[in-house]
């Protein structure tokens, strides 16, 4: 049951929350990784990112039959390709885009431009990992896909494109314009964000709806089925309010609902029984802990502003909550 435990939890999480401030590769590195949450983002859907209020806790599918060794072995290739594509989505080339708008809009507030973050590895293999392995998928869903992965590179490289043009507007001191093109481009690189967002959210609706399906029958009889289900239910929040802060004006009433939905999924995953070791116990509820301070941050923002230092420590939540989490998965997989 090992992939049953990890299964979602090395996503994306708050890609839009983090404004990056530094041009060092390992830094870059962290930033984006760090940076949906989300995702999701945990960030997420196309459709809508506004969850409606939870009043009951995360649904546990009823009992089955035992998964098939063909049932599992399927199952277990569509969590390693999820697991692949999320990782790839969180940081490295398909990080950048989040870090690059938000180093512009900290230049429309200071006037000073961090460097573009290197990026370590190609993206040719960034892509790769993008891709499916045949009869993953049906066809006709793998070719949409295949589209929003182009999608996405062309987004990005627009926005590649607008940021050099922006360094170099920066550098230039013989242009004297108020700083009108310097915010021209700052608009093109939050609508090739956009654009961007679109994409990565509409690819991973469909890949996350698969790997739930594969989760349902990896968890089949798992002792800890609520706590992971509830687990995933908290990351998906998480990502939900990282697309909800995306924009430089967010929207505080589906903030405020999803704070709300937070609290009550994180309420009721604390909830007894916990059938497992006490120690295995108290390594989830440090879990649950970390996690509970992300809609303290949330009620925060509501009530000062979301700005650039609570972004930060909203995404550095969300990452001690996966770490937590992690802890948690490998503490039982070896129990």
């Amino acid at each position: 049951m090992k992939k049953a435990l990890v299964l979602l939890c090395c996503f994306w999480l708050a890609l839009a929350l983090t404004a990056c401030g530094s041009g060092d590769e390992d830094k870059a590195g962290k930033t984006a990784g760090e940076s949906a949450p989300a995702a999701s983002a945990e960030p997420s859907a196309a459709p809508s990112l506004v969850p409606e209020a939870a009043e009951t806790a995360p649904a546990v599918p009823a009992s089955l039959p035992p998964a098939t060794p063909e049932e599992k072995a399927r199952a277990d290739r569509m969590v390693d390709f999820y697991n692949t594509a999320a990782a790839a989505l969180s940081g490295g080339w398909y990080g950048l885009p989040d870090v690059l708008l938000n180093n512009a809009r900290a230049y429309l507030e200071d006037w000073r431009l961090a460097a573009r973050p290197a990026v370590r590895g190609a993206r040719g293999d960034a892509a790769r990992g993008l891709a499916p392995a045949k009869g993953l998928f049906p066809a006709a869903t793998e070719a949409q896909l295949a589209q929003w992965v182009r999608d996405m590179d062309k987004a990005l490289d627009a926005m590649l494109a607008d940021y050099k043009s922006l360094e170099r507007y920066v550098k230039d001191d013989s242009v004297i314009d108020d700083g009108v093109r310097g915010k021209k481009l700052v608009e093109s690189l939050g609508a090739s964000h956009a654009v961007f967002m679109a994409a990565r959210d509409s690819y991973l609706e469909i890949v996350e709806a698969r790997a739930a399906q594969a989760e349902e029958v990896l968890l089949r009889d798992h002792p800890l089925q609520r706590q992971i289900v509830a687990a995933e239910k908290i990351f998906s929040l998480f990502r939900k309010a990282a697309g909800l802060l995306g924009p430089e004006k967010p929207d505080k009433e589906a903030l405020e609902k999803l704070r709300r939905e937070l609290e009550s999924v994180l309420a009721k995953a604390g909830r007894p029984p916990f059938p497992a070791s006490p120690e295995l116990e108290r390594s989830y509820r440090a879990f649950l802990k970390e996690a509970a301070l992300f809609p303290e941050g949330l009620a925060r923002g509501l009530a000062e502003g979301f700005y650039s230092p609570l972004r930060r420590d909203l995404n550095s939540i969300a990452a001690r909550s996966r770490e937590a989490y992690n802890a948690f998965a490998r503490a039982a997989n070896q129990s």
